[in-house]
């Protein structure tokens, strides 16, 4: 089984995503674990690794000695084709073990539009997709994250949702789990139990009652005294566990870095602002906790840049301090800050030094509204001199390029106020010269749960179109350019954040109808969507486009966010009037019914504590910089990561040995670190070369013994020689390559045969596709010598020397084709670089 797997692994486009054994990947031994916890993340891996709340509980189980975690990740299609093709369930990437065989299933529930991936997760996981049809013999299936505060359209599908912050009730429902298992409890009585834990939501302990008009008449608990299911939160931030060994990755990921949570929970109030309103209460780690946790972090995962995460990073009492102190301590070891969400009244010329003194990280503004009546409507509490005051410090620190990000649809919008748009970005690029380009992300507003605006409808998809068509003709210009989000695919995000129970039928009608990854548009398709709906006998813009009234039952009624229903009315009726609600950080309390005024750890600012943090001396960075080249062995897993994601992983080892690797000077610096020919992705080699330049000598001993020590598995330096006097690139020196192709085939004679008389062919001809075209190339002047080994009747060993001319060469399965050809039916199955020739 394992074998058909790594087969599927070597067949597929981007292979790393699926090999597993990065750098602090956990691999524990099954057998020893009592309680097995897959983490499933339902999208590409190059989106759930960048997610911060999976890599939390991925620490804090395997951290126990009696559970482990193992992650998942929604497959591409072609993976997906393969594994169906070979009858193969989806495994996990430390042990490979089947998505079937854990005790638990954990799914992150972070955006709607991935709903239909869990389902195919679940399928593919050898799983049934209703809990109905679940005993206990299959895991339990579990959800968490933002999409859990108005789970029921997944109701149908999940034994248990996790209502608040998982690393505050993961710990109990292990426990609670085990503790049942050694009973040997069935399904139901495991459900009853893990009921008891505040925060979990059973579904199945709720009965839902509809009106003749589709709304909710009422919802009915089945349980005694289980009315409500009230949101759990970390009450302290400084106690929480947080990784700073987390797994460093070989594919490259959307947010690729390493993220430092500084505080969690924001009181701005934006209406329309899900996050903002369900990870209340407001609290901040303490300056000295998250330097301890970037220090930690840079030294085991070797990452280049750190983003300090929050919700609104200026609004942190000590913003000022953490950053000068992370750039004072790591600037010269050429780590990057970035802060990915400040507000336009936060950005100060102070702030913007700091961040610039390794390399530009990108900078969006997100004023969501462009007039000052909208942004009351929406307590956005930020002017247009604000806006125009932050760019200015921006031009001002030599940034030459600006993200806008606006929502459009918001309630009470009007045109005029669209066409504000246009004219406050032609304003930024008259008054700032040094603006050279703004890219203008237009996004469509979708009501949700918990939130003043969860009342209110979407607008309908013909609106959104016509303010696309006007602002694409506003937003003309080679210094402008706009981005948007799908009409449709807004729609039916609404339709799952607003959505019921009987919603279940519609995502099972479209994942039996191929719908999957519907967060990408590429992929998106809404005409089966329609189709499904209409099988469930139900309308999506029933769901996106009504306004609800202020006093029905919602299906989310009877999860409690901890931000009170009349709140929330409170800031509706504000929001109509528009009427600003204050911060309460600056000492006002909201009354959003959190935490009693008198316990609430919500920050006001001049109160915080630890502010001062020593603040160590900027050394010089180093004038002289050695030379090494390495030899080194990339095999095994190892042969699946490709010529670029092999740079990465170079640099951040060196970086994880404290080694100061020499850089390039200029606004991008790069470091010195140059490869030789890039090997064909799933050819192994056990002799490929690398040189790096260090700004301190190293003793090669020393250097080889380092970086083998934090090298993932599959590759291993086998000698490391100092560089002095004149020396060549590696490029330039090799003047050929010598490859082992194993091939099967039922002629091996022949093919030895075919394959020894080659040297008689003046020519040898292979096509190469090239952007739709076809190119023919005679490959023969590049193929230098070759021996032909018979291993037993069906397999045979070729060594083949290709030679490189010039920056021509072929690769090995190119020059196998060009000599067989048609002549001899064959099957590659392995293919390893063993050897060079220097010029």
């Amino acid at each position: 089984m394992q074998d058909v797997y790594s087969r599927i692994i070597s067949e597929v486009q981007h292979p790393s995503r699926y090999i597993g054994d990065e750098v602090n990947a956990c691999v524990k031994d099954p057998a020893q674990a009592e309680v097995k916890v897959a983490l499933a993340f339902p999208d590409l891996y190059e989106i759930g690794m960048s997610n911060l709340g999976l890599k939390v509980l991925y620490s804090i189980i395997n951290e126990r000695p009696d559970a482990l975690a193992e992650r998942f990740f929604s497959p591409d299609f072609d993976f997906e084709e393969k594994l169906i093709a070979a009858n193969e369930p989806l495994r996990s990437l430390e042990n490979r073990i089947s998505l079937w065989e854990f005790d638990i299933v954990g799914f992150t529930l972070q955006y709607e539009l991935s709903y239909t991936n869990i389902l195919k997760m679940l399928k593919l996981g050898g799983i049934p997709l209703r809990s109905s049809e679940r005993d206990e013999t299959y895991p339990l299936i579990i959800g968490g994250g933002p999409c859990a505060y108005n789970p029921e359209p997944l109701a149908d599908f999940f034994d248990i949702f996790v209502i608040g912050e998982g690393e505050e009730v993961i710990g109990e429902i292990i426990e609670g789990y085990k503790r049942l298992k050694g009973d040997k409890a069935n399904r139901a009585e495991m459900l009853d139990t893990l009921a008891e834990i505040e925060g979990v939501y059973v579904p199945s302990f709720f009965d839902i009652s509809y009106n003749a008009d589709g709304g909710i008449k009422a919802i009915k608990p089945l349980k005694k005294g289980y009315e409500k299911i009230r949101k759990r939160f970390v009450k302290d931030l400084n106690d929480a566990p947080y990784p700073t060994s987390q797994v460093v990755p070989f594919a490259s990921l959307i947010h690729d870095r390493i993220s430092v949570e500084i505080d969690r929970g924001c009181t701005q109030g934006c209406r329309f602002c899900q996050a903002g309103m369900i990870y209340r209460p407001a609290r901040e780690r303490s300056p000295k906790e998250v330097l301890r946790l970037v220090d930690e972090s840079i030294k085991n995962t070797g990452y280049e840049e750190v983003s300090l995460s929050s919700l609104s990073v200026g609004d942190n009492s000590s913003i000022m301090p953490i950053l000068c102190n992370v750039m004072a301590s790591h600037s010269n070891d050429m780590t990057s800050i970035s802060l990915p969400s400040l507000r336009p009244d936060t950005i100060k010329g102070e702030i913007l030094e700091e961040i610039k003194k390794v390399r530009k990280t990108g900078f969006t503004i997100a004023p969501e509204a462009a007039s000052p009546r909208l942004r009351r409507v929406i307590n956005k509490k930020i002017t247009d001199e604000d806006i125009l005051g932050a760019v200015k410090h921006i031009a001002a620190a030599d940034w030459i390029s600006l993200k806008l990000y606006f929502m459009i649809g918001l309630p009470t919008e009007t045109i005029e106020e669209i066409e504000n748009i246009a004219d406050l970005c032609y304003r930024i690029l008259r008054d700032e010269k040094k603006i050279e380009t703004i890219s203008v992300s237009i996004s469509s507003f979708v009501p949700k749960a918990h939130t003043p605006f969860q009342w209110v409808g979407q607008r309908k998809r013909d609106y959104f179109r016509e303010i696309h068509n006007l602002l694409q003709k506003r937003l003309r210009g080679r210094r402008l350019n706009m981005k948007w989000h799908d009409v449709s695919m807004s729609l039916l995000e609404a339709v799952f954040a607003r959505g019921d129970r009987r919603l279940g039928k519609v995502l099972a009608e479209a994942v039996e109808r191929g719908c999957s990854f519907d967060g990408w548009s590429e992929r998106f398709n809404y005409r089966i969507w329609e189709d499904s709906f209409k099988a469930a006998n139900l309308a999506p813009e029933w769901y996106a486009e009504r306004d609800i009234e202020l006093d029905a039952i919602l299906p989310w009624s009877h999860i409690e966010s901890g931000v009170s229903a009349k709140y929330l009315r409170s800031e509706y009726e504000k929001g109509m009037g528009e009427i600003i609600t204050d911060d309460c950080r600056y000492g006002q309390c909201s009354g959003c019914g959190i935490m009693d005024k008198d316990s609430c750890p919500t920050l006001k600012r001049g109160e915080t504590e630890d502010v001062c943090v020593d603040t160590p001396l900027l050394s010089h960075s180093p004038v002289v910089s050695f030379s090494y080249r390495l030899k080194y062995e990339k095999v095994d897993n190892c042969r699946y990561i490709s010529h670029l994601e092999l740079g990465r992983l170079f640099y951040r080892a060196l970086r994880r040995c404290g080694l100061p690797v020499s850089h390039s000077q200029g606004f991008h610096p790069h470091p010195k670190i140059s490869f030789g020919l890039a090997l064909p992705v799933g050819v192994e080699s056990i002799c490929e070369y690398v040189d790096i330049q260090i700004g301190d000598f190293v003793s090669p001993e020393k250097l080889l013994g380092s970086l083998n020590g934090t090298l993932p598995a599959g590759i291993k330096i086998l000698e490391a020689n100092l560089l002095t006097g004149g020396y060549g690139s590696i490029l330039q020196d090799i003047g050929g390559v010598r490859f082992l192709i194993r091939i099967e085939t039922e002629s091996p004679e022949r093919l030895r045969e075919i394959v020894e008389n080659y040297s008689s062919k003046d020519d040898i001809f292979i096509e190469r596709k090239k952007k739709g075209k076809v190119k023919r190339i005679n490959v023969a002047p590049l193929i230098g010598s070759l021996n032909v080994t018979l291993i037993d009747k069906k397999l045979v060993d070729v060594d083949i020397l290709l030679l490189r001319i010039g920056e021509s060469m072929v690769k090995p399965n190119e020059a196998i084709e060009g000599i067989i050809g048609g002549e001899c039916h064959y099957n590659i199955k392995g293919i390893k670089k063993i050897g060079v020739e220097w010029k």
